[in-house]
């Protein structure tokens, strides 16, 4: 059996959306896996906080904007794992939403992830180990009111994970779906009572930290997840597991 390396050191990463939220973790969990972290973010405050924090490399990127995109990527070396991260939501009822605001929640959380993935082929095609790791939401499964085209978004995420794992092969690509995670962006919904309701809608009875989901990139980005492609794993503490079409 071949031997596996679990050294991550030489290798790099880059996490879109990475100066805040689940994305600021993940890039906190893989500089202490060895890797070496590159950050694009649209938020230029929280981005000189996280350079200064994690003394890394990072980028003022608008990951919607295809010319941003392609200069920040054509100054970096070599890729091995990219993380699409970035991402926004604009809850609205349809009868009352701004069909301009919602555009943007398509063109960050789709066409992003489209502009980063297309670009970063000739570094992640460099070598037979690169993987791609996109970020979905629970919220594709459970529906809920208000939340339609970010719901709408992610399901689209899903399909292009399992859509590029074939076309990609053999760069890997999965995707990961948080449930209900606490960030500095959504701990206002966590306030009182509201934390003791939404953590018993939850199968394991609480909400998700940060760390949980970025474990689960943290494997997927490792040689421990190398035959597994086209997948997409929920962490959500069970919240999808009886959803119409989970698999």
């Amino acid at each position: 059996m071949e031997k596996i390396n679990f050294n991550f050191t030489g290798r790099t990463a880059l996490v879109t959306g990475g100066a805040q939220g689940i994305g600021h973790q993940i890039v906190e969990t893989l500089i202490s896996d060895g890797f070496s972290v590159t950050i694009f973010d649209i938020n230029p405050e929280t981005l000189d906080k996280a350079k200064t924090r994690f003394d890394c490399q990072v980028f003022e990127v608008d990951v919607s904007n295809e010319l941003d995109v392609k200069k920040a990527l054509s100054q970096l070396q070599s890729l091995d794992v990219l993380i699409n991260n970035a991402g926004i939501w604009k809850p609205e009822p349809l009868d009352i939403l701004d069909i301009e605001v919602q555009k943007t929640v398509w063109e960050t959380n789709v066409i992003g992830t489209l502009n980063c993935t297309k670009y970063s082929l000739p570094l992640l095609q460099q070598n037979d180990t690169s993987c791609v790791i996109n970020l979905t939401s629970a919220a594709s499964r459970t529906n809920s009111p208000g939340l339609g085209m970010y719901a709408a978004s992610k399901t689209a995420i899903e399909t292009l994970t399992r859509q590029w794992s074939l076309e990609l092969a053999p760069i890997r690509v999965n995707a990961v779906g948080p449930g209900m995670v606490i960030t500095e962006g959504t701990a206002s919904n966590y306030e009182g009572k509201a934390l003791e309701i939404r953590s018993n809608a939850v199968p394991l009875k609480r909400v998700g930290d940060t760390s949980d989901i970025a474990q689960i990139v943290s494997f997927l980005a490792s040689p421990k997840s190398r035959y597994i492609t086209g997948q997409v794993i929920f962490v959500d503490g069970g919240v999808t597991a009886g959803a119409p079409g989970h698999n």
